[in-house]
């Protein structure tokens, strides 16, 4: 009978049940999507969260679905392993009881507790040399101060600091453990040793003994509890496996690179997560400027990436856009982009203004006018702004990664859900003058579903995921414009580089 792996991938506004059934023999993954559901925060006076429980019955919805369609299939469903964005935790009680609502990471309140935080350690740069991860208001240690200066008792009556998918494989296994790729968006572990960096917690004042065990991706956490099995009709000895709990680690799992390190990638979705995979930390001066973060990935790699708002700015556009033109979808958009004028007006997508959610179309004008560009007016012109930027940002990340890391990055391949932006994608291609590969869309599902595969002994390494993947799912070359493209200029990269450093 051939053999099935749940993966549940959860993004911060939507989540897929997804089956993957693989042929062993042939080395091909087939994907069945059986469940998808839309989530959003909650609104509350003391900020936005999660709505855990909401996402819980949507999990146990997918594993029905799941048991049922792999029945009907006469698949043999062999474990679930669940996904989620970085960074946003829960607290749990001595006795398993959840003790709080996860805050969603765009929580106003981070931005002050980070920097009460670097003021208490003189300096970022004493964060980053100990964990190596790029300044993000939202990093969970960030989060655990402000959650701490704002309801103390709280963590003096946690057990475990949880992560959300460390919780929902709790929720699956009884088991309480954290997965290293998601706990590497913590900036609570040491770059060095990959381990909680407790002396660092003790300097804040926050607690050490609530974190819970370290565990790699492939861990087999143990069977599903009996309760979830009865209530989904899964089989009882369904495993439940970690895979890259992390979303973006998962993507990079799934990146077709045929081996060497002449190659990058770019996860591309609300976040665009550009780097490469290394061996050992990059701790220099350099990388801290980038500025290069350092998560960890499977099998005892670094991810090196920058954090790049990717497709946010898009979805807020069009979001502002939809309420005076319901009809306006994605498609729609890029359409008019693809017409605009090029290079009109050109913004830095990780300026702070374009992080907080709401109408967006002020901010991208407030922008132009403050730089002496052209307010974008139509919807096209907007749009190509974004995209636009988008394009360069990630040539002046690869530019800057290449001389860091020591290496000549000829390549990059472009995995996730933004790979159906076909004009980011070329514009990428004139604007990196890389080689670019686009594929495959589902990359997060897929490495969560292989890893679950390594974790039960069905596959060996990295290599032999992704030569499954290279098998298995389209992977395109992306051709990028005739001649020589104005966007590629050094003239137009020079003109970037000056807004990066307009604040």
């Amino acid at each position: 009978m051939p053999e099935a792996y749940l993966a549940i991938d959860l993004g911060a506004s939507s989540g897929r049940a997804i089956v993957g059934v693989f042929d062993a023999d042939a080395g091909r993954l087939t994907l069945e999507e059986v469940h998808r559901f839309a989530h959003v925060p909650c609104p509350t006076p003391t900020g936005p969260v999660w709505d855990l429980t909401g996402i819980w019955r949507e999990t146990l919805a997918g594993l029905a679905k799941a048991s049922a369609w792999c029945k009907e299939q006469k698949v043999d469903l062999r474990s679930i392993g669940v996904d989620t964005w970085g960074v946003d935790w829960v607290a749990v009680g001595e006795q398993g009881e959840l003790l709080s609502l996860a805050h969603c990471y765009r929580d106003p309140r981070n931005e002050p507790a980070a920097e009460a935080v670097i003021e208490k350690l003189g300096g970022f740069d004493q964060l980053y040399q100990r964990t190596g991860i790029q300044r993000m208001p939202f990093n969970t240690i960030f989060q655990l101060a402000a959650s701490h200066a704002a309801e103390p008792r709280l963590l003096e009556s946690t057990g475990r600091v949880l992560l959300l998918p460390d919780l929902l494989h709790y929720w699956l296994s009884g088991e309480q453990a954290t997965e290293h790729t998601i706990a590497s968006t913590t900036s609570m572990l040491t770059a060095e040793t990959g381990e909680w960096d407790t002396e660092l917690l003790n300097r804040l004042g926050l607690p050490t003994d609530v974190l819970a065990p370290l565990v790699q991706p492939g861990t087999d956490l143990g069977a599903l509890l009996p309760e979830v099995a009865e209530h989904t009709g899964a089989p009882a000895t369904l495993r439940v496996v970690t895979p890259a709990a992390h979303d973006t680690a998962s993507a990079v799992v799934a990146a077709p690179a045929m081996g060497g390190d002449d190659w990058a990638y770019l996860s591309s979705g609300t976040w665009s997560l550009v780097g490469v995979e290394a061996t050992e930390p990059v701790l220099t001066p350099a990388a801290r400027e980038a500025p290069l973060t350092h998560e960890r990935g499977p099998l005892s790699t670094y991810r090196l990436l920058k954090n790049i708002s990717g497709l946010w700015p898009i979805q807020l556009l069009r979001a502002e856009l939809a309420e005076h033109d319901p009809s306006l979808g994605f498609d729609h958009l890029v359409a008019d982009a693809e017409e605009a004028t090029p290079l009109v007006t050109l913004v830095n997508p990780d300026d702070s203004r374009f992080a907080s959610p709401g109408p967006i179309v002020s901010r991208l004008k407030g922008y132009a006018k403050e730089t002496g560009q052209p307010e974008p007016e139509s919807p096209g012109a907007l749009a190509r702004c974004c995209l636009e930027s988008l394009a360069l940002s990630y040539r002046h990340t690869l530019d800057n990664i290449g001389p860091i890391v020591g290496r000549q990055l000829d390549t990059l391949h472009i995995v996730g859900g933004g790979v159906q932006n076909e004009l980011l994608n070329r514009l990428a291609a004139a604007a990196t003058g890389r080689h670019v590969t686009a594929g495959p869309v589902e990359a997060t599902t897929i490495g969560n579903v292989l890893m679950q595969a390594v974790g039960l002994g069905r596959l060996p390494d990295l290599a032999a995921i992704r030569q499954v993947v290279r098998d298995s799912f389209d992977v395109v070359t992306v051709e990028a414009p005739a001649g020589n493209d104005p966007i590629a200029s050094d003239a137009t990269r020079e003109r970037f580089a000056r807004l990066l450093t307009h604040s």
